[in-house]
């Protein structure tokens, strides 16, 4: 029994260890917004942001000084790409998929919302600090 007990207890420790990991997230959205408010990517953190949403309903991280925007369903993840070249620190705003919509923030036609109109409605308001790095090394070299 206690044979049998100690194989079982190893097969599962073998099994978890070749378990894939889970992407780290830095970024979650909740009902109330985002966690954390204030994100720090240092210079070797790619320029992307992996984003999980925990809320029961659509919701949407904004970066408008970035043009950047993404949508994430119920329970999803997703990774929001950054410009490979930007540093420095960003108005970071999380708000309701629909109340997004409602500002014609989906609109194709549309630049992009300002801080000033996403404000009043976002669930929560931070920032992004991107540290400085030397990717524009790689552009310097070719």
């Amino acid at each position: 029994m206690r044979q049998t007990l100690l194989i079982f207890a190893i097969a599962i420790v073998l099994l978890s260890a070749c378990a894939a990991p889970a992407p780290a997230v830095d970024l979650t959205i909740n009902t109330g917004g985002c966690m954390p408010e204030r994100i720090t990517l240092p210079p070797q953190h790619p320029p992307a942001l992996t984003i999980h949403n925990t809320a029961r309903e659509a919701m949407v991280v904004s970066i408008p000084t970035m043009d950047r925007w993404i949508e994430l369903a119920p329970g999803a993840s997703a990774v929001l790409e950054l410009p490979r070249y930007i540093m420095g620190t960003f108005d970071l705003f999380c708000l309701s998929a629909s109340d997004h919509r409602a500002l014609g923030g989906d609109n194709p036609f549309l630049c992009m919302l300002e801080p000033a109109e996403l404000a009043p409605v976002a669930r929560s308001a931070g920032w992004l600090i991107i540290e400085p790095h030397d990717r524009i090394r790689e552009v310097l070299e070719r």
